[in-house]
């Protein structure tokens, strides 16, 4: 089973610090130390921010493509990653969501 805290260095690893206290502990305090958060954030969404600069290149409308980054971003904030979110959204789109659907059919 996914469990998406083992992959966003950002987020408490709570199910995992058992098994590797030091690591955990090192990791979280090299990204205190170097980084502010919102800066941090701004790194790990990073292929967001490419890929939804691509599709605007490719002539997606505006109301799908910020459909599409926002609930990736908000599986982010949830501990998915970045390219799990837009996995996860693109398989809404081709299947469970008939608004995401509508909205890439938009001109």
């Amino acid at each position: 089973m996914y469990y998406p805290y083992n992959q966003n260095p950002y987020i408490p690893q709570r199910a995992y610090a058992h098994k590797h206290p030091n690591e955990i502990a090192w990791l979280h305090q090299y990204y205190r130390d170097t980084k502010s958060l919102p800066d941090q954030w701004v790194e790990y969404i990073q292929p967001l921010v490419t890929r939804a600069l691509s599709e605007v290149e490719e002539g997606i409308n505006l109301t799908h493509l910020f459909q599409e980054f926002i609930l990736s971003g908000v599986l982010v904030g949830q501990g998915f990653t970045p390219e799990q979110a837009i996995e996860q959204v693109e398989t809404w789109e081709k299947g469970e969501s008939k608004l995401l659907q509508a909205s890439k059919a938009m001109k």
